[in-house]
This record gives C-alpha cells, sequence and structure tokens, in this order.
C-alpha cells in the first residue's frame, strides 16, 4: 500500500488506506521525521510523486539503520535522492589510508552515484568534532522509491568493503606502524629508541593539555615535512616511560587542540592522516603515553602553521626554518624531488 497524493492548484495531499495524513503547498519541502513515514512510502513510485513537492526525513535509523536522514528533491525529470549516513567519528580512523582516499575509492565503486561524497562536521561539544555524517547523492527518473534506495545502500555498503580491501593491499606493507601494541610500565624502558621517526617527550606540570597545545603543531609539521614518524608524550630523554596521568575530558580536550593545530596548517592537510593514540602505562593509574603519528606528506611543497611557521626532522631533532635556511632547504628539496 503507497501513499496517494491529491493536487489542488495551491495544495497537495496526502493520504495512506484513505486516510488523511498531512497537507502541503505545492514547490515546499516537507519536513517530517521518523521511519513510520518511511514504510508508509513503502510501494510509492516516483514518477506517482507529484513534482511540486519533496521530503527531507530525519530519525530513519530503524528503517534504514545505516543512515540518519533522506532528503528527495522531486522535479519533472525524476527524484534527486540524497541519504545522510549515520554519524562516523574520523578520531577513531586508524587505516593504513586518509578517509579522502577512502570517499575517492568508494565514488569510483558504486553506480549512479552523483560525486562528489560530501561530508558535514559535527562540532557541537569536543567529543564529537571530529564526527562527519556523508551525503550520497542519486538520480532516478522512475521506478519503486525505497526500492531504490536499498537498492543504493547494498551498492554503496558493497563498495565500502571493496574500498577497504583495494587501498589495505596498496598501503598496509608501508604502515605496520598502525598494529604495533607497546607494553608499558611506568619507570621503565621504552621499547623504542629516538631517531629520525621517532622523538619522545617528557611533561612535566599539572596541564599536560597545555604543553601538547603548544608543542604539537612543530612535530606535527617536522614529521610530514620530512620522513614521517611519531611523537611520543610520557617518555623522557632516557628512554623511561613517565606516564601522563589524563582523564577522560583531558584525552578529549587533548583530541581537540590536536584537531585545532592540524586544521590551520597551509597548505590543508586531510585530519584523518594524523593519528591520536592513548597508550595505557601499567603501575600508574589513570597513566598514558600519547603517540601522535604522522604520515609523511607525498608533496614536495612546504606545510606552514598559521603563523607561517614551519620545522623539519634533522638529525633526530626538529629544526625551525626561516630565512636563508628556509629559502636553501626549499631549493635542495625541489632538486631532489625532481
Amino acid at each position: 500500500m503507497a501513499i496517494d497524493f491529491k493536487c489542488s492548484v495551491e495544495r497537495v495531499e496526502l493520504f495512506y488506506k484513505g486516510t488523511y495524513l498531512m497537507d502541503s503547498p505545492r514547490n515546499r519541502k516537507l519536513q517530517v521525521s521518523g521511519s513510520d513515514f518511511l514504510s508508509k512510502l513503502n510501494g510509492t513510485r516516483v514518477e506517482n510523486i507529484p513534482s511540486d513537492i519533496s521530503f527531507y526525513i530525519g530519525a530513519v535509523q530503524e528503517f534504514y539503520p545505516s543512515l540518519s536522514a533522506l532528503s528527495l528533491d522531486n522535479s519533472g525529470r525524476g527524484m534527486d535522492i540524497t541519504m545522510q549516513t549515520s554519524y562516523m567519528n574520523l578520531g577513531a580512523w586508524i587505516k593504513p589510508f586518509s578517509f579522502d582516499e577512502y570517499l575517492l575509492k568508494v565514488e569510483s565503486l558504486v553506480d549512479g552515484i552523483l560525486p562528489p561524497i560530501k561530508k558535514y562536521y559535527k562540532y557541537d561539544d569536543a567529543t564529537s568534532i571530529n564526527h562527519t555524517v556523508l551525503g550520497l547523492n542519486f538520480f532516478v527518473g522512475s521506478g519503486d522509491l525505497l526500492a531504490i534506495i536499498s537498492c543504493r545502500l547494498e551498492d554503496f555498503a558493497r563498495a565500502q568493503r571493496e574500498a577497504e580491501r583495494v587501498l589495505y593491499n596498496q598501503n598496509l606493507p608501508s604502515h605496520t606502524y598502525l598494529t604495533r601494541e607497546f607494553k608499558l610500565v611506568e619507570g621503565e624502558k621504552f621499547c623504542l629508541e629516538e631517531n629520525l621517526t621517532v622523538e619522545f617527550k617528557e611533561v612535566k606540570g599539572n596541564n599536560p593539555v597545555k604543553s601538547i597545545s603548544n608543542l604539537v603543531d612543530e612535530y606535527v609539521l617536522a614529521f610530514f615535512n620530512s620522513q614521517g614518524g611519531s611523537v611520543f608524550w610520557g617518555v623522557n630523554d632516557d628512554g623511561l616511560v613517565k606516564s601522563l596521568k589524563l582523564t577522560t575530558k583531558m584525552k578529549d580536550d587533548i583530541r581537540r587542540v590536536v584537531s585545532d593545530k592540524i586544521n590551520v596548517i597551509e597548505p590543508p592537510i586531510d585530519p584523518t592522516q594524523i593519528g591520536v593514540f592513548f597508550h595505557e602505562v601499567l603501575n600508574a593509574d589513570n597513566g598514558y603515553v600519547l603517540e601522535v603519528n604522522i604520515p609523511r606528506s607525498q608533496s614536495e611543497l612546504l606545510y606552514f602553521n598559521s603563523s607561517g611557521e614551519t620545522w623539519v626532522r634533522l638529525n633526530g631533532s626538529k629544526k625551525k626554518l626561516q630565512g636563508s635556511a628556509l629559502q636553501d632547504y626549499i631549493i635542495k628539496r625541489t632538486r631532489k624531488e625532481n
């Protein structure tokens, strides 16, 4: 049983099983919510929906668990369908490829999608600052509306699986750091040593969030402009674990400040390339070692912070580049790339 539409000069009325549901002026987008309305659309064909009425349907998770909302924009030529996914936490994206690489690969594997896949971010609070909803856009001229949406969702899920398989096969051998685990014990030697790709930072004082905020962009730029690597906050220069005492809120604050620092780097970089990991420490209440993992830039460009400053990694430490040193480094880097 489908929804019936009755049109007058000025309004469109909706009926289900002969019972009045609602009405709307023509050329207006109806705002409805819940899976109950979707269930009533079952069997409704695109070509039977008046061309001057559209829908925004929120809270559809019970009907489509992977979606948060649907936008149906109808016209005389057919229906533009935008499927909005449930929120995805990019702060927990721990894969050997960036989220943007993943989306491009998914786009190439989904039949009928109208690129690009759009990202809509959520900034309600610190715990959701890296959450995004994806907007997937399709166009259909005719057919059973919900059957088409279900088919497109199956295509999308299949493309997601295939995209991960392909990208893992392409990238995993050079990103083995993603699978490693550390056994960290307070006061004992860390298993790694400082080198071109590993830096230790002991945090003193009672405000680790501020200490990390003051320096994190320098290390991100130094590693990103060089060979990539990780900086470990909570390990001293002798390689001994001196953990950070962190509450849940402090960890959320650290994720936020890292994200804030990354977002003002120029040229812009994909924030999902930067890994933020809290490694638990034994024999330390609420003790963690913070690892910020940074890949090597794939560009010959140098990257700068919001003040126009930049750093590189030289001889196992970060070095600020400015003046003639900056000019010389850029010239040498360009010649090396060429």
